[in-house]
């Protein structure tokens, strides 16, 4: 709605001043005449004390003048809009009327239609600028909301890239920002919490713990009297920006172990910090940042839970990673021959040498990626297959693989690895293929036809022209299973790597009889009670996790 504009009348005639008044309809016309004044004076007090849209003055009044009393308004910085009224047509009066910005310069007496097209006029020039205050003030209000972000992104920027801003431009963006110029010197450092994306799998509660952990920081620095800015950085890590009037190294390295034992003691949560070196000047803390990003790497060999400061030695010590030796020939016969022992041994003298040159994550990575296809190969040569989802994020053991942050969580991973997935399929490969030819045939044609309800043990031996007492016999000794409990085994593993297989859309949709089907189950009732006594676990749980 828009709002009626104030008027003040301001002449020291009495009937002039009500002839004004009921000349036209004022309200008609967007305004309201407020207050009257019959002398300069007299306005020169209210509009100092109150808010007037319109001010309508004669010029010729006794003590203060029209001309005297906007020139007072104007000194005291009130720009209302004004309308002279004189009954002299002199042309200096309209020239100091001019100069004191005045929007119209009327004779009396007033002719009504020329007061209405200046009432016009000045209405619409006053709602421009009211619109155009409006604008400016909601700017203003959402430059102020989105200053945070803005700052954080100036932050980023400086943290991230040399500044080629001029020193008078980057002077000027840091103190729209409140960061302080006259630090005695800055420093960067990042801090990860370990293992978070392990220990929380909605995104929402690690930014809760994040959010604490920002502010644990902040405030711990703030408290000491230094300057602290806290951002996201990239891939679950927290980029902080400090500035210390008074600084020694000693004591940005003490505040960070104290945030860090804080951390650990009241919230039970390890949190490692790489620290950079410090630097006099805002615009070399990109430098401090990159040193910190580069000694983070050594949290794979350290170990997490702790403070990685740079040092100017750590530069190049882990080329020495790509000479490291790992036999082939000998991890193959040790996974060949199935030893357990040697292949654990193997994974520990890895590790240990890993630790001793202080590998990177990235170079740890290859060198684990070289012991899983290790494994893949020696499965592939025996005849086997790879297990389902091998090598993506649907098998969970992989999945994990790209969590791992230490050398110990790697060393944990690839006896898991080995135990569970190379030496496991390795000794069903050889359970399901040794033996007899009829054996064999026997087992490549369950494999062919399990899917079918029918199937029996009668009809694999007639199809492979068997005699089936001496299949049942042969079959149960050579494979360790009734032919029965072959089948049924097999019809249920296929079942459960038809639920591991199917993304987490679609097992919404997915239907128990749909799975039983497929491996050859017309009852789904049934179906599901031999896959709890298998798997400890209904089908329709998985489904619904």
């Amino acid at each position: 709605m828009i709002p009626k504009l104030r008027v003040l009348l301001v002449d020291d005639e009495y009937y002039f001043r009500k002839l004004l008044i009921h000349l036209i309809d004022w309200e008609a016309h967007g305004y309201t005449v407020d207050q009257e004044a019959e002398n300069g004076l007299q306005a020169l007090e209210l509009a100092r004390k109150q808010h007037y849209d319109l001010i309508v003055a004669d010029i010729n009044m006794p003590g203060m003048t029209g001309l005297d009393f906007v020139e007072a308004l104007r000194s005291s910085f009130i720009q209302t809009k004004v309308i002279f009224i004189t009954s002299y047509d002199i042309f200096e009066y309209a020239q100091a009327a001019i100069a004191l910005g005045a929007s119209y310069y009327l004779l009396k007496p007033v002719d009504e239609e020329e007061l209405i097209r200046s009432l016009k006029e000045i209405r619409v020039e006053l709602l421009q600028e009211m619109q155009f205050t409006h604008d400016v003030k909601d700017l203003k209000e959402q430059v102020e909301r989105t200053k945070p972000l803005l700052r954080d992104h100036f932050i980023r920027q400086l943290l991230l890239y040399e500044s080629t801003e001029s020193p008078e431009t980057l002077c000027s963006q840091a103190q729209y920002y409140d960061i302080p110029l006259n630090a005695h010197s800055y420093a960067a450092f990042v801090a990860e919490i370990d293992e978070l994306t392990v220990r929380y799998n909605k995104e929402q509660e690690r930014q809760l713990w994040r959010f604490a952990v920002k502010n644990i920081l902040k405030d711990t620095f703030e408290s000491s009297g230094a300057y602290c800015a806290v951002i996201d950085g990239e891939d679950n890590k927290i980029a902080v920006l400090v500035g210390f009037t008074d600084f020694r190294d000693k004591t940005l390295i003490e505040l960070c172990d104290q945030a860090r034992l804080f951390i650990d003691q009241r919230m039970h949560l390890n949190i490692t910090l790489a620290l950079g070196q410090t630097y006099e000047s805002l615009s070399q803390i990109h430098l401090s940042y990159s040193e910190a990003l580069y000694v983070l790497k050594y949290k794979f060999a350290k170990g997490g839970n702790r403070l990685i400061a740079y040092t100017q030695d750590q530069e190049g010590s882990e080329e020495a990673v790509f000479s490291l030796p790992l036999d082939r020939m000998e991890w193959i016969t040790a996974i060949r021959n199935k030893n357990r022992d040697e292949v654990v041994l193997k994974i520990d003298e890895l590790c240990q040498r890993l630790a001793s040159i202080q590998a990177s994550k990235d170079i740890a990575f290859f060198i684990l990626m070289e012991c899983v296809s290790l494994g893949s190969a020696v499965i592939l040569e025996r005849g086997g297959t790879l297990p389902s989802g091998w090598m993506t994020d649907r098998h969970p053991l992989f999945k994990q693989m790209h969590g791992l942050e230490t050398i110990s969580s790697m060393r944990q991973w690839l006896q898991l690895f080995f135990n569970q997935m190379v030496f496991t399929e390795l000794e069903s490969q050889l359970s399901r293929f040794k033996g007899s030819d009829i054996v064999g045939k026997a087992v490549a044609y369950i494999e062919e036809h399990y899917v079918e309800e029918s199937l029996t043990l009668q009809q694999t031996a007639r199809n492979i022209c068997a005699n089936p007492s001496y299949l049942s016999h042969i079959f149960k000794k050579e494979t360790g299973k009734s032919f029965t409990e072959y089948l049924s085994d097999l019809r249920l593993d296929r079942a459960m790597e038809m639920l591991r297989e199917v993304s987490p859309e679609g097992l919404v949709s997915l239907k128990i009889v749909d799975v039983s089907r497929s491996v050859g189950y017309a009852d789904p009732y049934y179906f599901s009670k031999c896959f709890k006594k298998k798997f400890h676990i209904v089908p329709s749980k998985i489904i619904q996790t």
